[in-house]
């Protein structure tokens, strides 16, 4: 009986251990699975395959950012930059607590939008 016990038990390690390598380096597994495996995938079994794959990737990093209270921001120094910075965030409520006003607003338009200006 307690074969199966520490079996188990060993199973639920490993798991964890698994769970936690794959959430901290998350980030570059998705850009391996969104570049090069993509690549290769969309290669072999066409256009759409990639698409479905990447799809799937991003389902996973939403839900794992919805988990963590992460957020992603891409902003410009100037207007004319051709490229983005990427700044990621770290919220202290989740989105389930969000003010009424602001999802109602959400509701409304469909997007919540806020615009810097640049100096």
């Amino acid at each position: 009986m307690w074969h199966v016990v520490a079996g188990i038990a060993l199973g639920a390690v490993v798991g964890i251990a698994l769970a936690v390598i794959l959430d901290k380096f998350w980030d570059s597994i998705a850009n391996w699975l969104n570049n090069t495996a993509a690549d290769v995938v969309g290669r072999m079994l066409g256009v759409n395959a990639r698409k479905n794959m990447q799809r799937a990737v991003v389902t996973v990093s939403r839900i794992r950012d919805r988990l963590r209270n992460h957020g992603v921001i891409y902003t410009k120094k100037n207007p004319m930059d051709r490229y983005f910075i990427k700044a990621t965030y770290e919220t202290e409520a989740p989105a389930y607590q969000v003010d009424e006003d602001i999802l109602n607003e959400i509701d409304k338009k469909g997007e919540l939008v806020n615009e810097f200006q640049y100096y």
